[in-house]
């Protein structure tokens, strides 16, 4: 084994944050390839030796397989759970149906989800852009499960779309059976191998709406009592719980904003790049251009990751939060 097993889940959330950017970026047989690579990549490190690896290649085997039937010529139906990815970063609003997804969605994103005080009243997949500080979010409202509905159809594609998310928002009222909610909802994850031998392949948190309904504070804190996951309380109303909600999507996703900058030009700080935490120079000069990696001499760097600024460092150096950074090509000596 190459590492301890408490490894293993950290580095699941590795290989599916590229896979996940990877599928918004390639498509047919060239996603096929990478996917492959990617289970190669798991099996020469010997990581598919763990319950939880072995399950997510059975995942990636799975998805060559429905897009090799797509070439072959197989007719789709107009798929209602179709939402594009957008944005810098997607998560998925997960909870049982008329729990506040709608009217939380409506009140931190550009949308406009129909809401109602009944069941399914959310009947697709609907998205939405939450933007925090110049990085843009994208939400996907997921119609709510049903307790007394065995709608496996239903079920399925909420857990297909929640797979292609990068975070999970569990929804919770406080208004009643939060140990129900919570116990079900847990239960899907695991079924869609989001939650795999106990642990979160991607983050997830819970929000807790309805906190101004009667008895909800008691309810929080049952809720507290027995979750696994941080719990954000939220008041619609209150636009200062609205902003705090954001900050908050934003820590959840795990990602840093980095800003690059031209020789004898001011950095871009309106414009960051969006990585996942732990990212190198090399990956900044990917996004920029292949040639900047290909053709990547050194970089220099301003913030926190370094000692001092203005250092030069080179393509494995790790970045932080708010860095600026300058890469020079070979071409430029």
């Amino acid at each position: 084994m190459p590492e301890n097993l408490s490894f293993y889940p950290r580095k699941l959330k590795s290989y599916h944050y590229d896979f996940i950017r990877l599928t918004n970026e390639k498509s047919g047989s060239d996603l096929i390839e990478v996917i492959r690579d990617i289970i190669k990549d798991i099996k020469t490190r010997g990581y598919d030796q763990a319950g939880c690896f072995k399950e997510y290649i059975k995942t990636l085997e799975g998805l060559i397989h429905e897009i090799e039937s797509k070439r072959k010529g197989k007719n789709r139906e107009y798929d209602p759970f179709a939402i594009k990815r957008s944005g810098d970063a997607r998560i998925a609003l997960f909870g049982m149906t008329n729990v506040g997804k709608s009217t939380l969605m409506n009140a931190i994103t550009n949308s406009k989800s129909k809401t109602g005080n009944f069941s399914t009243t959310t009947i697709s997949a609907l998205g939405g852009t939450c933007i925090y500080e110049g990085v843009q979010i994208q939400l996907v409202d997921l119609p709510g499960f049903v307790y007394d509905r065995d709608d496996w159809r239903l079920n399925k594609q909420i857990i297909r779309v929640s797979r292609t998310s990068d975070a999970i928002l569990m929804v919770i009222e406080l208004s009643s059976e939060v140990k129900a909610q919570y116990d079900f909802l847990v239960e899907q994850l695991q079924k869609a191998e989001i939650i795999m031998d106990g642990e979160p392949v991607v983050p997830i948190k819970i929000i807790a709406t309805k906190g101004d309904l009667a008895y909800s504070k008691d309810y929080y804190e049952l809720l507290k009592s027995f979750s696994a996951y941080d719990i954000l309380p939220i008041t619609i109303k209150n636009e200062k719980s609205l902003e705090d909600l954001k900050k908050d999507l934003y820590d959840l996703m795990e990602i840093m904003r980095i800003y690059t900058k031209r020789h004898h030009h001011k950095p871009d700080l309106d414009s960051p790049m969006v990585f996942q935490k732990g990212a190198t120079v090399g990956k900044v000069a990917r996004k920029i251009h292949k040639d900047f990696f290909n053709n990547f001499d050194y970089a220099i760097v301003w913030g926190k990751s370094v000692e001092f600024d203005n250092q030069r460092v080179g393509i494995e150096h790790e970045l932080m939060e708010g860095d600026i950074v300058e890469v020079f090509l070979k071409s430029e000596k």
